[in-house]
């Protein structure tokens, strides 16, 4: 998140503030005060510690100058920390502190790279007292417990306590905008309107995200009580921007779970729609453009396999090839219409243009070894298809179905005492077949 600009909100700010610091400022708060104005941060800092270590530690207002200077050198950590003792004695109201929130957000991110994870969450946790009404921190305590935590209902809690704070925040400065008649005050709200309207639209994309991903993992009968949320969710999204494609592609992936491939195939061709008119009315770069296409065709060649239009697939996933280039998705989709389609020589020419790809991972590697022993499989060619499963073994050698397949193919090539060993294996791993 980029640092947050407060200097238009400091001017408008800046005679109310004299008037409610003026009359309680010390001799030393009004030093700090002429070192803010001539810039000069350090010496700020430099009073306000000689100040706290001469005893005066329960000054609101020194704590308060403290932050500011620490934020303006974007020492957030810093900041937080004096903005936070500055809450402790006088509370926000008076001082402005929440219009500081940032300074927790950007700490807490800044801990959270570190690898801290319940020092991040602890200043978090302090940025939602000083400004309850933010929905940052809630996006971020989400995204800490989907990506750390691996807590799917506490991150669907968080992501949609944010939506809720980014729909009461978008009200609150749209307010603001309708009353005001200042030139600087509409540029810099509408500026933190367009935030906010981000803030909602990430945290609904969320919110459908998690519940997606609890209607795959639940297998009963919640699964379309989640989906439908999901839905809600992305159509929520979708009356704030309704060209958005992301959201479009999110929302025909729901309908993919329940298996409504139609109304998926509906969804992806208005995203197609948007992406064009994005590219004609100029708000949309090509590469962009592209990168955002090729995605959703994707997920249209899924959704034909699906309903076994492969032809249609192919052709989907052909032009999202022709887009980006060799994709390890893109690749292993048309491997699997072409296996499907029993065009196994044309599976295995996409196969190894996939391990062409630098940087797949283990379970990549291995899937694509395997797709390429099953293809060598049906054209009865063992001795290859053996030598695929031994590789994707090698990156999976803990997966039972890969011995038994390999046992068999042993087997067939009379290779008697290594299938023995091979379904001996298979059976050490998963005794259950």
């Amino acid at each position: 998140m980029p640092d947050f600009d407060l200097k238009r909100k400091l001017m408008l700010l800046a005679v109310v503030s004299a008037v409610l610091l003026g009359a309680c400022s010390t001799p030393a708060v009004t030093g700090m005060k002429v070192h803010m104005q001539n810039q000069e941060y350090s010496d700020v800092i430099h009073l306000a510690d000689s100040v706290i270590a001469m005893g005066d530690s329960l000054n609101a207002e020194v704590w308060f100058w403290r932050g500011k200077a620490f934020t303006e050198l974007s020492q957030w950590s810093d900041a937080a920390e004096s903005f936070w003792k500055a809450h402790q004695l006088e509370g926000s109201g008076a001082l402005g502190i929440e219009e500081y929130w940032f300074t927790f957000f950007n700490s807490a991110a800044n801990i959270l790279n570190e690898g801290d994870i319940g020092a991040a969450v602890g200043i978090l946790e302090k940025g939602m007292i000083v400004a309850p009404g933010r929905p940052d921190f809630q996006m971020m305590l989400g995204d800490i417990e989907l990506n750390v935590n691996d807590d799917l209902q506490a991150a669907l809690n968080d992501f949609q306590i944010a939506a809720d704070k980014s729909e009461a925040l978008i009200g609150e400065i749209q307010q603001i905008i309708d009353e005001t008649q200042d030139p600087y005050e509409l540029d810099y709200y509408s500026q933190s309107l367009e935030h906010a309207k981000t803030l909602l639209m990430q945290s609904l994309f969320n919110t459908g995200s998690v519940l997606s991903m609890m209607a795959m993992e639940s297998g009963d009968e919640s699964t379309e009580e989640y989906v439908q949320q999901a839905r809600e969710a992305y159509l929520r999204a979708l009356e704030v921007d309704p060209t958005n494609v992301d959201m479009l592609d999110a929302l025909a992936g729901a309908y993919l779970i329940e298996e409504d491939y139609q109304s998926a195939l509906e969804i992806f061709a208005q995203a197609i729609n948007n992406i064009e008119l994005g590219i004609s009315e100029g708000w949309l770069a090509p590469d962009e453009a592209d990168a955002l296409k090729a995605d959703i065709l994707v997920s249209k060649g899924y959704a034909l396999i699906e309903m076994e239009q492969y032809d249609e697939a192919v052709a989907a996933l052909g032009e999202a090839r022709t887009l980006i280039g060799d994709d390890y998705i893109i690749l292993s989709s048309l491997a699997h219409a072409n296996f499907v389609m029993e065009r196994y020589d044309e599976s295995l020419s996409e196969l190894q243009s996939v391990l062409m790809i630098d940087g797949l991972g283990p379970d990549e590697l291995a899937n694509t070894y395997y797709m390429i022993y099953a293809s060598y499989n049906r054209l009865e060619r063992d001795g290859d298809a053996a030598e695929a499963l031994e590789t994707a073994l090698q990156f999976q050698p803990d997966n039972a179905n890969y011995w038994r397949y390999l046992a068999s193919t042993y087997s067939r090539l009379g290779r008697r005492n290594d299938a023995i060993e091979a379904l001996e294996r298979a059976e050490e791993l998963d005794p259950s077949e």
